[in-house]
């Protein structure tokens, strides 16, 4: 089924999801989409520390073409590169006070810094999974964006390309001064870099609201359910004022709150959730600031990939300097953890707790506080005096093989859901809507992203433990106040890698 462009279109949240998908809409001619969200997100700047709770509102995200081997992503994240850098140089030739009246942009505006990351594991030799990644870069004809760290032709040509200190630092380990790490391997991937995730949303939103988006957010911004006829028909959604909405077409982008609206996504996409920890440098450590800016400091990425990322130490990642609030930010990519909330459908799924449900939450495991204290200890050891300064949660939207949903629901007419980041969506926003244009007007759509039997591919997320309970979040030890504070027996600890 073809939908005609004077289709009315209302779409339920404003992430990167809900975004890339009006984009592409009016891109392609299409008239009038209606954006529904319980947050007025571009009020909120897209900023966790002002309010926002949803996965897109963050400090940072990272921007990766490395895909060890996966081919439709390292593709489709370069096309995205090219549209992020397209943006910035858009936004670098506004003053601060066109920045702010064009896009509710304040201090630092750049959407996408290319600082690199250093991508690093134990022993001397690259694992698997870091030499398929190179493979692809090279498949790319950009294999001269990729510097081996114990290559020393490729160290001396990082030196020469003036990438310097960022691709060469193996942190005190080849000089003998790490006292908890003797051997070290790794790649500086400069093609890679740190996406302000609320600056790009915000330019986004800014530039929807400008080709005639409505945006409709709050109370009466809150779906409820979505109306379906007798025969499966979406008609469209209500929402918590009471007011009915009606469409030709309803598109369900609400992340990890999207099986709560769509329950036919039991089994294959559900919330779970990931962590932020925080660290600020204070504003008189003018020294360390200028160290962990983007410009001087690259992301640190240390066994983050599925192969090894569950593992006790790995599968952990470090930014540098979020320079509009001071903050360096970690994340731990190992056990996840859901909610499980039976719906009034009698279906039980992961409802995400967050700072502005009742009671406000944002604890996170204290496990990931222990590992991200030696994680400083480690490789920013001069951050350890600040201790931690706050944690958020991050609840992901994954599916079962990681692979998005951007389908027509089963059965069910003029319905359409777009989502499953899988911890690795908000670095697509440029290109995420071309597939929902595509859907809409018949084309032959992405097939990874179609709608699929749960039974049809192995379940690499744990998403049917909701159903026993055993990775629900409040089951797990919960990090206290105390357990932020860096204390000489934290300092004093041996760390196991």
């Amino acid at each position: 089924m073809s939908y005609p462009k004077d289709s009315k279109i209302i779409i339920a949240g404003s992430g990167v999801f809900g975004l890339s998908s009006a984009m592409h809409l009016i891109d392609n001619g299409y008239t009038d989409v209606t954006i529904f969200d319980r947050l007025d997100l571009y009020a909120l700047g897209y900023s966790f520390m002002n309010g926002a709770d949803t996965a897109s509102a963050d400090i940072n995200k990272v921007f990766r073409a490395f895909y060890n081997g996966d081919e439709l992503y390292h593709k489709l994240a370069l096309q995205a590169r090219e549209k992020f850098v397209a943006w910035d140089e858009e936004v670098s030739k506004l003053t601060p006070e066109q920045a702010k009246e064009k896009f509710n942009m304040e201090g630092r505006f750049k959407i996408l810094d290319q600082c690199g990351v250093l991508r690093l594991d134990k022993g001397t030799e690259l694992p698997e999974y870091m030499v398929k990644a190179v493979k692809d870069f090279e498949n790319s004809g950009l294999r001269d964006k990729e510097y081996i760290l114990n290559d020393p032709e490729d160290i001396e040509r990082a030196k020469k390309d003036g990438w310097g200190e960022k691709a060469t630092n193996t942190f005190g380990v080849k000089e003998g001064k790490n006292p908890y790490l003797k051997e070290i391997c790794g790649v500086f991937d400069s093609t890679s870099g740190l996406l302000s995730s609320y600056n790009a949303c915000l330019y986004v939103n800014s530039y929807l609201r400008s080709k005639g988006v409505k945006f409709i957010t709050g109370t009466a911004g809150t779906v409820l359910e979505v109306i379906q006829s007798k025969d499966g028909t979406a008609e469209g959604f209500t929402t918590a004022d009471g007011e009915i909405h009606n469409a030709d077409l309803v598109i369900v982008a609400c992340g990890p709150w999207s099986a709560s609206l769509i329950p036919e996504l039991a089994g294959l996409s559900e919330a779970q959730n990931g962590n932020v920890v925080l660290v600020k440098i204070p504003d008189d450590r003018k020294d360390l600031i200028a160290k962990y800016s983007p410009e001087n400091f690259p992301m640190i990425s240390w066994r983050l990939d599925k192969a090894v990322e569950r593992e006790r130490f790995a599968g952990m990642l470090s930014f540098p300097l979020s320079t509009n609030d001071g903050m360096v930010k970690f994340i731990i990519r190992q056990k996840k953890y859901n909610n499980p909330t039976k719906l009034v459908t009698g279906v039980t799924t992961s409802v995400p707790v967050t700072t502005n449900s009742t009671p406000a939450e944002s604890r996170v495991s204290k496990a990931v506080i222990e590992q991200v204290k030696q994680f400083i200890k480690v490789f920013v050891p001069d951050l350890a005096e600040f201790g931690i300064h706050s944690t958020r949660l991050l609840w992901y939207t994954d599916t079962i093989n990681n692979d998005f949903i951007i389908d027509h629901v089963p059965g069910k007419k003029n319905l359409v859901v777009v989502t499953g980041g899988s911890g690795h969506g908000f670095k697509f926003l440029p290109v995420l809507g071309k597939f929902v244009v595509d859907l809409l007007q018949g084309r032959q759509n992405e097939k990874r992203f179609n709608w699929r039997d749960p039974k049809s591919a192995k379940d690499i997320n744990t998403i049917g433990t909701v159903l026993t309970g055993e990775n629900a979040y409040y089951k797990q030890e919960l990090a206290t106040e105390e357990d932020l504070k860096f204390t000489k027996e934290d300092l004093e600890a041996p760390v196991e890698i």
